[in-house]
């Protein structure tokens, strides 16, 4: 389809959410999202299991996740008002696994692992085509922005060396350049540590609200730069993040594993939320199914860029049709306004079903396509164990001493691994204390592991994906 000239579409990719987790309120506006009561006014505040072993399990009924909702009209609220005022997919999924998987297959709709490599350090590295191969192809400008590590652009050859690593931004570089008026064409954005709404290892009640807020932010930003009227955001999650959710998905392709040598689900994967906005997005439910790979399919479609050459991206069902040339929208709420949440409507809608997923389904997870034309098979490498993962426990409340002095944090006593000069400080500022305040660290080793994870202090430590990752794997059942 032709493109829409001067068109930009800003992809926004947070962490770790379902559907009914995080938008349940939207069951008034028609979306099939289940509504529980008892909605949260805070998110948990720690992480759950999430890896394809989990995810297993969980499909296959003998693990619970976690069955809880928040209340996005009050934990969410940007994100809230832009479901209900522009396009809420229902029926959208990811790969049932964790973090990198779900990335790798927004970028580029496939995945060589179903694991996480390594964030940090040496790692492998894959030629595939992404959707940025077809937007030079079409002669369209793109950027990426990657969080402070290159995750998860580092994975992609064509994004690590020159031409293609001269398009790769780091995080802070997209707020400035959205005010400008200088972002190209087709942005991927990430957000560092902290900011992804990624669950946190240590006590961070915020976490939620930092990622939301540096998303209504950059949205604020492309306003600022006069790019409302021609840009389309879409925001999502990358994977599950341990959640329940009511609605199952299509059983499109699978892979073996010790339990299931025929194989077993890998796509689709739980549902996930997506919004799409903008100055020319229509207002309704999308009821479609489609996965993460439909997000470089609409970035195609809008902008009238060549196919990708990877089927699963370019058989995809599209979004595109929700961009209307002649609407000019409203803009959202202004960026740290008091939002007022539009009354649903009345009566509630009924639920549109969707119908069934137009391809084949209980397919072998293929091969995948790579640039250089070398082989490279599905991938096998997502362990999963005979027995479910161990629910994690939450964080105990933090306890107040009866008296002056200071407050203990909810899981480990800071105090026990900083240096003495650091005795009787609060939590608060242990978390703000800089990398050298660890015992043992010396200023020069502090930078380097500053270096290596973009983080400068021990609260920036903590909340990073390894220290999370490495904290969810070391709470599992050893096989």
């Amino acid at each position: 389809m032709p493109g829409l000239a001067g068109h930009r579409v800003v992809v926004f990719l947070q962490e770790n959410k379902t559907t009914d987790f995080y938008f349940p309120t939207m069951a008034a506006w028609g979306a099939a999202v289940a509504n529980h009561g008892h909605l949260l006014t805070a998110p948990p505040n720690f992480d759950q299991p999430h890896d394809r072993n989990a995810w297993v399990h969980w499909a296959m009924g003998d693990y619970p996740a976690l069955a809880v909702q928040v209340d996005n009209d009050v934990v969410i609220p940007f994100y809230s008002y832009l479901a209900k005022q522009f396009v809420f997919a229902d029926h959208h999924f990811g790969l049932g696994s964790n973090s990198t998987s779900g990335h790798m297959l927004a970028i580029g709709g496939q995945s060589p692992t179903l694991k996480n490599p390594p964030f940090v350090g040496a790692h492998p590295v894959w030629d595939l085509p992404s959707v940025f191969t077809a937007a030079e192809a079409g002669g369209v400008s793109w950027a990426a922005f990657p969080d402070a590590t290159g995750y998860p652009t580092k994975y992609y050859t064509s994004l690590t060396a020159t031409p293609g690593s001269n398009h790769v931004h780091r995080p802070a570089e997209f707020i400035p350049m959205a005010k400008a008026g200088t972002l190209p064409q087709v942005c991927y954005v990430w957000s560092p540590a902290g900011f992804d709404e990624h669950p946190p290892f240590t006590n961070d009640p915020d976490y939620v609200n930092h990622g939301h807020d540096l998303v209504w932010q950059r949205v604020q930003a492309v306003i600022d730069g006069g790019g409302w009227p021609d840009t389309t955001f879409i925001l999502t999650w990358d994977d599950w993040g341990g959640y329940a959710d009511s609605v199952p998905t299509p059983v499109i392709e699978t892979v073996p594993d010790a339990l299931h040598p025929a194989g077993f689900a890998a796509i689709g994967g739980s549902r996930i939320p997506l919004i799409m906005f903008g100055g020319k997005v229509a207002q309704g439910i999308d009821s479609q199914w489609h996965s993460h790979a439909s997000i470089p399919k609409t970035i195609i479609d809008l902008l009238g860029l060549p196919a990708l050459g990877v089927p699963r991206v370019d058989d995809a069902p599209s979004l595109a049709a929700h961009v209307d040339p002649a609407l000019a929208r409203p803009l959202p709420p202004a960026h740290g306004s008091v939002i007022a949440q539009p009354a649903p409507p009345s009566p509630t809608p009924a639920r549109v079903e969707p119908a069934p997923w137009p391809g084949p389904t209980g397919q072998p997870l293929p091969a995948l396509v790579t640039l250089d034309g070398s082989a490279l098979p599905a991938p096998t490498d997502g362990l999963v164990r005979p027995t479910p993962p161990k629910p994690p426990k939450p964080p105990e409340p933090p306890v107040t001493p009866p008296g002056p002095g200071p407050t203990p944090g909810p899981n480990v006593n800071l105090e026990d691994l900083v240096d003495k000069k650091y005795a009787g400080k609060t939590a608060a500022e242990l978390a703000a204390a800089p990398l050298d305040a660890l015992k043992g660290l010396s200023t020069a080793k502090a930078a380097l592991l500053g270096q290596a994870l973009g983080v400068t202090t021990i609260g920036e430590l903590a909340r990073h994906k390894i220290i999370q990752e490495a904290a969810t794997i070391a709470a599992q059942p050893q096989p």
